[in-house]
């Protein structure tokens, strides 16, 4: 059964993990036969921005897809479903009558991005009531959506393209070095934690050479020495993480893509331990968790630098973990659950002795809401 299914999605931002993820969903639900429609939505950047150049900037900064991208003017084709993928394109989908079943794309918990905004945490926290069945990345945020918003929920799981993030051999140099994920804009990056604990780490092994990555500009600059690598594509972050010893990685809501990708390049991880890290990351098997303050982070890399033998116990296990992993598999979840509920619609229409002809495209038009 081929769906069609409507796509809408925030003006994207090239290096943004979310974007990314949208994108190779679209990507791969498209190769397995479904006829995807995107609909951007302007907030800024693309507000003078037509079709055809939205178009090609999704193609320059996302790859190409057999998706066709349209710019958002309110109205969107006939679907079998559509998906919010944004806590704003919630509210659009909701004024939509022919959007077939609705489904929001849940990659992090939103609300968290507006700490100091309460009108945006609320509006955000809201959309999670709005009756869309969710798909979530990772089973945190289903059973969190479950539990705090009664969603109906399932989740995806969490992967690596392990044909850009593999090791690189001869990276590795005399001094150890250790790469941090610096996000000081993101408060959900834990920005000010990590750069504590790097200071504690340069103290005790004055000779680690330290990594920033993941913004061009720091709000504020360690006393100790590092370099700042800035903003990377996907190849050169492969790159760096086989350069690395240990890598850094601090989520408060919803896990980073980066572990695994860490991972996958036979770099040790260190993580704060949290029920968010279940099913993705093991303490003391696949990667290090600790405490979420700066002497535990600290002790942990510590660790991992001068304990030989347990890194080397944690990179086997998480390299090997990730060669079973890749995106593709994490789509067909996504399709699995589309499918089933097709069908379930189909079998509601059939029952429905007003429902007339079952034709596939026109399906959700004709059939009475199925319970999500």
């Amino acid at each position: 059964m081929h769906l069609a299914i409507n796509w809408l999605i925030p003006e994207p931002f090239p290096g943004a993990g979310g974007d990314t993820g949208i994108f190779r969903t679209i990507r791969y639900l498209a190769e397995f036969g479904h006829d995807c429609h995107v609909y951007v939505v302007p907030y800024s950047l693309m507000n003078d921005y037509s079709t055809d150049r939205i178009r090609e900037y999704i193609r320059e900064h996302f790859g190409h897809t057999l998706a066709h991208y349209h710019r958002w003017t309110g109205e969107v084709r006939d679907a079998d479903c559509t998906f919010a993928t944004f806590w704003p394109t919630v509210e659009n989908l909701l004024t939509l009558s022919n959007s077939g079943r609705r489904y929001y794309y849940v990659q992090d918990f939103e609300p968290s991005f507006y700490p100091d905004e309460p009108h945006h945490y609320a509006r955000a926290e809201n959309t999670y009531r709005a009756g869309l069945h969710c798909i979530t990345l990772g089973p945190w945020l289903a059973k969190l959506l479950r539990e705090r918003y009664s969603a109906t929920a399932d989740h995806f799981d969490f992967a690596v393209d392990p044909t850009i993030y593999r090791p690189q051999s001869g990276l590795r140099q005399p001094a150890q070095r250790v790469c941090f994920y610096a996000r000081p804009t993101t408060p959900r990056r834990a920005y000010d934690l990590g750069f504590a604990a790097l200071e504690l780490v340069k103290t005790q092994l004055p000779e680690v050479d330290i990594a920033f990555f993941g913004a061009r500009e720091l709000t504020s600059q360690p006393s100790y020495a590092f370099s700042n690598r800035g903003l990377l594509t996907d190849n050169e972050l492969a790159t760096l993480f086989s350069s690395a010893d240990v890598g850094l990685v601090l989520s408060l809501t919803n896990p980073s893509f980066v572990p695994l990708e860490m991972m996958a390049c036979r770099c040790a991880v260190v993580e704060i331990a949290s029920e968010r890290m279940d099913g993705v990351l093991t303490h003391g098997h696949d990667a290090w968790l600790s405490e979420p303050v700066p002497e535990a982070i600290a002790a942990g890399i510590v660790r991992l630098l001068v304990d030989h033998e347990l890194c080397e116990h944690l990179i086997g296990n998480a390299y090997h973990r990730t060669r079973n992993m890749n995106w593709r598999d994490s789509a067909r979840q996504i399709e699995a659950v589309l499918l089933r509920h097709a069908a379930t619609g189909a079998e509601a229409c059939i029952r429905d002795p007003d429902a007339g002809e079952v034709d596939g495209r026109t399906l959700q038009s004709r059939c009475s809401p199925v319970p999500n």
